[in-house]
């Protein structure tokens, strides 16, 4: 009999120092922030090669502090609502967890409000450094717009924390 299965995952995206740098940076924001980060195939672990870590993440940051949240239905939105109050407390609590496991929150990590959006389920586009890839939110399915970042020496490290 014929089986077809969708497992969940967290397959990582991996920047090397080699990489077209800004064309890692816009493919890294797309993966994570498109549909909110609520898909199966959503960037959410990142690994970027020591060398240009530091260099990297500044700049992401300053790419990623632009996204405009809003109605997914525009064209200029980034990052749009959560599905559900339930996933939303969710990933609020997956943000609380990597806190409280040592990941460090450079951007966003709070629910967001503005007088010019409707609705109540928004969260913040948010990026962790120092995380460990035993940490729940590099291991677990967040579904939101959060994304871990791992840093890594070489080749054979990144396809070590890859496949874990």
């Amino acid at each position: 009999m014929p089986v077809s299965l969708e497992l969940g995952g967290k397959s990582p995206n991996i920047v090397f120092e080699d990489a077209d740098f800004e064309a890692a940076i816009m493919g890294v924001i797309s993966g994570i922030f498109a549909a909110t980060g609520q898909t199966c195939i959503a960037g959410s672990r990142l690994l970027v090669q020591e060398r240009i870590y530091e260099k990297f993440v500044k700049r992401l940051v300053e790419v990623a502090s632009e996204a405009k949240i809003g109605d997914p239905m525009s064209f200029d939105t980034h990052v749009g609502p959560v599905t559900t109050q339930p996933q939303f407390e969710k990933i609020m609590n997956y943000i609380d967890i990597a806190k409280s496991e040592g990941a460090k929150c450079i951007l966003g990590g709070n629910a967001y409000s503005s007088k010019d959006i409707k609705g109540d389920r928004f969260v913040e586009p948010t990026i962790f450094t120092d995380v460990k890839n035993e940490m729940r939110i590099a291991q677990e399915e967040v579904f939101g717009p959060v994304l871990s970042i791992i840093k890594f020496k070489d080749e054979e490290e990144a396809i070590k924390v890859g496949m874990m």
